[in-house]
């Protein structure tokens, strides 16, 4: 078919684009072996050095020495846990920590305007994982993100020092994850090796081949400890921009009429539900039928979005280290994240509405694998071009402090009190749309390549004649998220060999909406205009999409400014949209927990045992729309509604070695993981006179389940490793919707909702999210590392890691079945191949996903939504001139991979978009 054409020429042109990124790289390997002198060695955290386990000292630099510390970090632990480390201080080796972290086994990452965002951890998205700043959860959120995910990308990766990802629990880590606990560690003075001043100041261009704009990226940092390295100070700063192009195609779904659906005078079906009014061609029932069952685009569209991003991320650190029996940290980070967007676009808008009633077909071709409308010229038309614009704005602070002491040679202890904000903003949204009704000829021809359709709208749509001046909005909306932790335990050793553990947690956790907005549709007197010339603007797309030749790719759309002073509409002020709601959480937990490390018939036996116990009390807050008489009146009211429940999560994990080079792990936990923030809410409607309840569920009990985990691991030499993991995971409950009957009492709402039109103990239809049947998740994890020392001459230098996951899962969601869970990819892999000779490093990393669900079922009858697989390849290098100067180059998302977005099990496509390739360029100096 020509859409495999298209696909296959995809593929071509991403080999090429490997094919020449494996040339260059060999290139400059073979000129760096003319160069290579002995570099010095990179100050290695002294803390990592100290808790490192190696088989044979041996002394490494740069990447090599970041994977090091990570085997080291994972033998020694009692469970499953992967790393990543800095390669230098304040030098991650990726720009982006989600980007850093899909590198691990399990680990895939969600990218939005082209960079990563939130992580998945075996099969289990974000809402799943914890994720702590220097030892304190924390909840980082930007635009209009309102659930308990955390956006890596929120913060420089420079900021780091560190990541750990623990996928098996422990008592002693604080419950609220299914998936796994995310760490990061932020740089500390003494860290670093010598006393005075350590410093470091890395200066970036990067280049984007689509929006072909050069942004800067600029990272600093300075630390000094004294003399006797007892007492530091570090501040480091990080600030970068991002300028990329989202160009697309989308439909915003697909939908289809019902010939079965006719008009009780006339007999005929046309212009009923989502019937097109008339098909021309249709000379027989059947062939009529066939364009009515057949699935059109809800709004086809080419769009090019304009976007301009910068992240401004602080971090500043007092470390007091008197004895090696007391330590005190003052950690304090602050990060802002700001973007604008512009998102210009025409489209056919009558199919999204109750105008395509009027719409004639005028000549058709159906696909009968998708059962779409492949291609078809339509009459009767309405075209909206539309234009908006809308600014983010993100802000997070955390203060912690943590406090170690031993009090005696057994007996010591720990102590974490802190507090995090994150607040997102979006200050200004605005949209406006101009519409030509009564369009003859308007086309789409999906034929050649369904993902890059010909799209023709009939007539001039860069002239504002046809075109009339017929919505604008404006809003403005934001969040907060506080947390605040209060932390501590005890350790003693009973012996050499045991160690018990006690502690607790109190915390408090706060979650609130809130927004304006106005809108005008089909605005009146001197806020109409018809001719809309003077109010916009002709853009041209074509060189940020891949469309179908002879696409309309020039058009003209809303002016923003210009249209910003024409309207009077801008006078009236904004009004609440009753969108506020809040979630008060207060969580306790208290553990206790056994530490071992022994021997069992000459071999070595560690790990820990312990249960834990969790309190969370919850109060929910949200407006409910009540409508009560006939014919029906509207009130509102603002719900609180309160909840709580409790959690017993016994857990242990075993390390067994059978000899020096092979760990066996095993574990076992009960797990929760609380309730989504949007499904906690309260607010909806209710209707006493029908006895309907629509709303959130603030009654909802967390997720809970069981996870197992089994692996070996063989440390075969130096900075090698084979492992493989096994997982399963028994979810007892997952959170779905349903319509039932219920006593008005048992809903946590208040009697005065009814306003005395129904009686508390009346069954009321409720539609709501509850707590489901659940499932299971399984999965393999095999994972592979090696410098390849062992080779000759030059091929010694390089070296691979590497790591493939298989996951799978099914899961009810109620009346519609079963399913994988959201989120999950069935296989995952990446792969980094490196050189390392003296000054020059270079490496290729490939990043691959499988296709993952979005949602399930999917909208307008359409039985899924999800991404098709992708694959992204990331290549870096650079020259270590002198001691002190360094030179990089970087190339990210080299084969400018798309995100391709589907609806249907027939892979009908939602929106496939790119963002273009990026090249960085950049200096190092430390001293």
């Amino acid at each position: 078919m020509a859409t495999g054409m298209g696909r296959e020429r995809m593929r071509r042109t991403n080999t090429r684009t490997l094919c020449a990124v494996g040339v260059s790289l060999a290139a400059l390997m073979g000129a760096s072996s003319a160069l290579a002198q002995t570099a010095p060695a990179a100050p290695v955290a002294e803390e990592a050095a100290q808790d490192a386990t190696v088989v044979d000292e041996i002394v490494v630099t740069g990447f090599r020495s970041s994977l090091q510390q990570a085997l080291n970090i994972k033998r020694q632990e009692a469970g499953a846990v992967d790393a990543i480390f800095a390669e230098d201080m304040a030098d991650f080796p990726d720009q982006n920590l989600a980007e850093a972290i899909q590198r691990l086994p399990g680990v895939t990452i969600e990218r939005v305007n082209g960079q990563g965002t939130t992580i998945s951890v075996r099969g289990l998205n974000s809402d799943f994982t914890r994720t702590r700043i220097n030892g304190l959860e924390a909840q980082a959120a930007s635009g209009g993100n309102r659930s308990r995910s955390f956006d890596f990308s929120m913060f420089a990766s420079e900021l780091f020092n560190s990541i750990k990802v623990r996928k098996t629990q422990s008592a002693e880590i604080e419950e609220g994850s299914l998936g796994a606990t995310v760490d990061l560690q932020t740089g500390r003075p003494l860290d670093f090796s010598g006393s005075g001043f350590n410093s470091a100041l890395s200066v970036q261009g990067s280049y984007n081949d689509l929006s072909e704009k050069t942004i800067p990226r600029l990272a600093g940092l300075l630390s000094w400890s004294n003399e006797d390295r007892t007492f530091g100070a570090l501040l480091s700063v990080a600030y970068s921009e991002r300028s990329p192009i989202l160009g697309s195609f989308n439909t915003t779904r697909w939908q289809k009429g019902n010939p079965l659906d006719v008009n009780p005078v006339t007999g005929s079906p046309y212009g009923r539900g989502q019937n097109f009014g008339n098909c021309i061609p249709c000379t027989t029932t059947a062939q009529r039928d066939a364009v009515l069952n057949a699935f059109y685009p809800r709004i086809p569209r080419y769009t090019l979005g304009n976007t301009q991003e910068d992240r401004l991320g602080m971090t500043g650190s007092l470390q007091w280290r008197p004895s090696d029996r007391t330590e005190a940290v003052l950690d304090v980070l602050w990060s802002r994240a700001n973007s604008e967007l512009e998102s210009p676009n025409i489209e056919a808008w009558s199919f999204s509405r109750a105008a395509v009633n009027s719409v004639v077909v005028r000549d058709y071709e159906i696909d009968a694998d998708k059962n779409i409308l492949s291609y078809g010229v339509f009459d009767n038309m309405l075209v909206r071009a539309e234009n908006g614009f809308t600014r983010n704005e993100s802000n997070f602070y955390q203060a912690s402090l943590n406090v170690r002491h031993d009090f005696t040679d057994r007996l010591r202890g720990n102590l974490k009190i802190g507090a995090n904000r994150s607040e997102a903003r979006t200050p200004m949204n605005v949209a406006y749309a101009f519409e030509a009704a009564g369009v003859n000829g308007y086309s789409f021809d999906f034929r050649e390549d369904d993902r890059k359709p010909t799209i023709n709208y009939g007539f001039d749509v860069t002239s504002g004649q046809r075109f009339t001046l017929v919505n604008a909005t404006r809003s403005t909306s934001g969040g907060n998220f506080d947390n605040q932790v209060g932390a501590g335990s005890l350790a003693y050793d009973w012996s050499d060999s045991l160690t018990f553990k006690v502690g607790g947690e109190y915390r408090t956790y706060g979650f609130e909406t809130f927004g304006l907005t106005r809108t005008k549709t089909n605005p009146t007197g001197a806020d109409r205009l018809t001719g809309v010339d003077s109010i916009g603007r002709v853009v041209d797309i074509s060189g940020g999409v891949d469309a179908g030749a002879g696409s309309d790719l020039s058009f003209i759309v809303p002016d923003i400014s210009k249209i910003a002073d024409f309207l009077s509409f801008y006078d009236d002020p904004l009004v609440a949209n009753r969108s506020e709601r809040e979630v008060d959480e207060t969580d306790k937990g208290i553990f206790l927990q056994a530490d071992f490390n022994t021997t069992v018939a000459g071999m070595v036996l560690r790990g820990n045992a312990g249960i834990r116990y969790a309190q969370t009390e919850v109060t929910a807050k949200g407006w409910q729309t009540i409508a009560t008489g006939t014919p029906p009146v509207t009130t509102y009211d603002y719900v609180t509604t309160e909840n709580d429940y409790e959690d017993v999560l016994p857990s242990f994990n075993l390390a067994l070695e059978p000899r020096e080079d092979l760990v066996i792990r095993l574990g076992a936990a009960k797990v929760m993981s609380r309730p989504t923030l949007g499904d906690l809410t309260p607010g909806g409607s209710v209707s006493p006179t029908t006895r309907t309840v629509s709303y959130g569920n603030p009654l909802l009990d967390p997720f809970r389940a069981t996870n197992y985990d089994f692996s070996v691991e063989w440390y075969f030499q130096n900075e090698g490793l084979l492992a493989g993991a096994l997982f399963y995971k028994d979810i007892d409950s997952f959170i779905t919707s349903e319509t039932v009957g219920i006593p008005y009492n048992q809903l946590g709402l208040p009697n005065e909702l009814l306003q005395g039109a129904a009686s508390p103990t009346d069954i009321f239809q409720v539609t709501r999210r509850l707590n489901g049947a659940g499932g299971a998740l399984k999965g393999i994890e095999i994972q592979y590392q090696q410098p390849f020392t062992f080779l000759p001459g030059l091929w010694s230098n390089f070296g691979f890691t590497g790591n493939v996951t298989w996951v799978d899962s099914e899961v009810s969601y109620g009346t519609a079945g079963k399913n994988r869970l959201t989120g999950q990819s069935k296989n995952t892999a990446n792969a980094t191949l490196y050189y390392e000779d003296g000054p020059f490093q270079a490496r290729v990393s490939v990043a691959h996903r499988s296709q993952y669900l979005l949602s399930f079922p999917g909208s307008n009858g359409n039985s899924e939504e999800g991404v098709n697989d992708t694959t992204n390849i990331d290549a870096s290098m650079s020259y270590e001139f002198t001691p002190n100067l360094t030179f990089s180059l970087e190339g990210i998302n080299l084969t400018d991979a798309y995100t391709d977005r589907y609806v249907d099990v027939t892979d009908r496509v939602s929106d496939y978009r790119h963002t273009g390739r990026e090249i960085a360029v950049g200096l190092r100096w430390k001293y």
